[in-house]
């Protein structure tokens, strides 16, 4: 497994420092940089086109200036250099939630391109991690106190299945306008979420 860390800009009220291997490859995104430092963590690569931070100085990272108009976000360049450089896994921190839900929303996209890549992708914050899957399969462990939910990412996901879970389904159609997958609870169990053709959306946050 090649796992590298993506550091976005949204601020980061959790230990994320204990979520980081000696072996992970850090990447900041633009004032992503700021986080990963926050914490103690040193940025190997950091790309952007510097909008929303200056530029940062006394560092060893390799740094890449972008252009401000462009078609990739910053996050999305990045993820384009990791598959092109061959990592399996990627953690996504501080790329959800804050002031600007259109980059939310675009950092899910991002973990889509990833899913299709196949390279395994989590983003996490404080209440909750989401990864996606596209026409495969994922095992979640039991936990405690934790919500799961399943949305399709595309107008339809053929052949779902969830086993293990309070609430099962074996080879369903779902679409993007009905969210009957949220919501769903674990047993003591794992929990198989699998779909044949299309792409799920995992979202696993805490309960209330």
């Amino acid at each position: 497994m090649k796992r590298c860390v993506i550091f976005g800009s949204v601020d980061i009220d959790f230990p994320v420092e204990k979520m980081i291997r000696d072996s992970d490859v850090i990447f900041c995104a633009d004032r992503g940089w700021k986080n990963a430092v926050k914490h103690g963590i040193k940025p190997d690569f950091i790309i952007g086109d510097f909008d929303s931070s200056e530029k940062p100085d006394g560092t060893d990272a390799d740094i890449t200036v972008l252009p401000t108009e462009k078609d990739d976000t910053d996050t999305y360049h990045i993820a384009k250099t990791v598959v092109e450089n061959g990592f399996t896994d990627v953690l996504m921190v501080g790329l959800l939630g804050g002031k600007r839900i259109e980059h939310t929303f675009a950092n899910i996209q991002t973990m889509l391109y990833f899913a299709k890549n196949r390279v395994n992708a989590t983003a996490a914050d404080k209440y909750s991690s989401i990864t996606v899957i596209q026409n495969g399969r994922i095992n979640l462990p039991p936990m405690e106190n934790k919500f799961f939910s399943v949305f399709s990412l595309g107008e339809k996901a053929n052949g779902v299945s969830i086993k293990g879970a309070k609430y099962t389904v074996e080879d369903a159609d779902i679409s993007n306008d009905y969210p009957i997958g949220v919501s769903n609870e674990f047993c003591g169990c794992p929990v198989e979420i699998s779909v044949k053709d299309g792409a799920l959306l995992i979202v696993i946050t805490e309960k209330d």
